[in-house]
């Protein structure tokens, strides 16, 4: 499924805001929550179905969602987008990756949380931001291979000015505040796949993110994604994280005890991301059950020592369609089935 906005769109990141007292509110892309909230009303699924227990999961709305992710019209077909890997760098106008290097030999000392670490040996590189296609990103896992990010932007960030009101709708006197939209450049959308989906017509339109903002859905056979290497050398696989990631206990770190003797060499971390979410309560008008939390955002990867090539090419097949362990909320696993923790998987070479 592919939601094309009609309109700005806005995602606030959760965090406090109030005017005359922080007079800027912040916006992110929409996360897996907002994306699956849309996709379930599409399919017509009250509001909040697949937080609720599994019933409604295959039956009212998909049983699990892998996204959301750029996607680009081209034509008939749409092409999915996404972050350039974090451990991608520019060094002197050059596109190179990060090298693998002993903690004691960097500058800054690690022991004991990884094995190895990235490093640009001294060249002062930059992060390297933009988007790649499948094909680039697919280059990049199975050969190592890196090149510029591909030409143009998904959405750009326009800041309004607001004016807040009195509860009789009367403006406050000095309280102007900035609030920032995302406007999505011509032909671009976010995509989802939905798997175990109930067979039934879905919605034209629906609401994506705040203030009724709405989307055209467009039901598409599928979006070619990179795909698992073939081999990996050394039981050597990469970690991409194409989705946020919520991991058990909030921290940076995957949980891999469904692997025994995996253990965790390297990482390549971007900022942390706000995750929000809440549950429209329409009789009431207001909403409820909202959590925040903080999640490592896409485009991370995690370079991973299996103890051989069978039991890494295995994890390889089985994260094509089940995301990495996510953290449980009040003993329920919605974050995986909403789309966090989707990973595409690649080779790494020893240094």
């Amino acid at each position: 499924m592919v939601l094309e906005p009609l309109d700005t769109v806005i995602v606030r990141d959760g965090r406090a805001f109030d005017a005359g007292v922080q007079s800027q509110s912040r916006t992110v892309p929409p996360t897996p929550t907002t994306m699956a909230g849309a996709i379930g009303a599409a399919y017509g699924a009250a509001p909040g179905a697949a937080r609720s227990g599994s019933d409604s999961r295959g039956r009212d709305l998909p049983s699990h969602v892998q996204g959301p992710f750029a996607a680009y019209r081209n034509g008939d077909e749409w092409q999915g987008w996404w972050p350039v890997p974090a451990d991608v760098i520019t060094v002197n106008d050059d596109v190179e990756r990060l090298s693998l290097v002993t903690p004691g030999d960097a500058e800054h000392d690690l022991s004991g949380e990884v094995e190895l670490l990235l490093d640009d040996g001294g060249q002062d590189g930059e992060p390297l931001t933009g988007w790649w296609d499948e094909q680039s990103l697919t280059e990049y896992l199975h050969d190592g291979w890196v090149s510029r990010p591909i030409t143009g932007e998904p959405w750009q960030t326009e800041r309004r000015v607001g004016l807040a009101r009195e509860d009789d709708r009367t403006a406050k006197d000095s309280m102007l505040y900035s609030a920032e939209h995302l406007r999505f450049a011509h032909g671009y959308g976010l995509a989802a796949r939905c798997l175990g989906g109930p067979a039934h017509p879905l919605a034209g339109m629906v609401n994506l993110g705040g203030r009724g903002k709405r989307a055209q859905v467009h039901e598409v056979p599928d979006i070619t994604v990179p795909e698992p290497p073939g081999d990996i050398d050394g039981g050597r696989l990469l970690l991409y994280l194409a989705t946020p990631a919520i991991f058990p206990g909030g921290g940076w770190r995957p949980d891999l005890s469904r692997w025994p003797g995996t253990t965790l060499v390297a990482a390549a971390l971007g900022r942390p991301q706000v995750v929000t979410t809440a549950t429209p309560r329409r009789s009431q008008g207001s909403v409820g059950d909202g959590l925040l939390m903080w999640a490592v955002p896409a485009g991370s990867v995690y370079y991973l020592q299996f103890p051989s090539e069978a039991a890494a090419a295995k994890a390889a097949e089985s994260l094509r369609y089940e995301p990495l362990d996510q953290h449980l909320i009040n003993d329920r696993n919605w974050l995986s089935t909403a789309g966090f923790g989707l990973v595409f998987t690649g080779r790494w070479d020893a240094p």
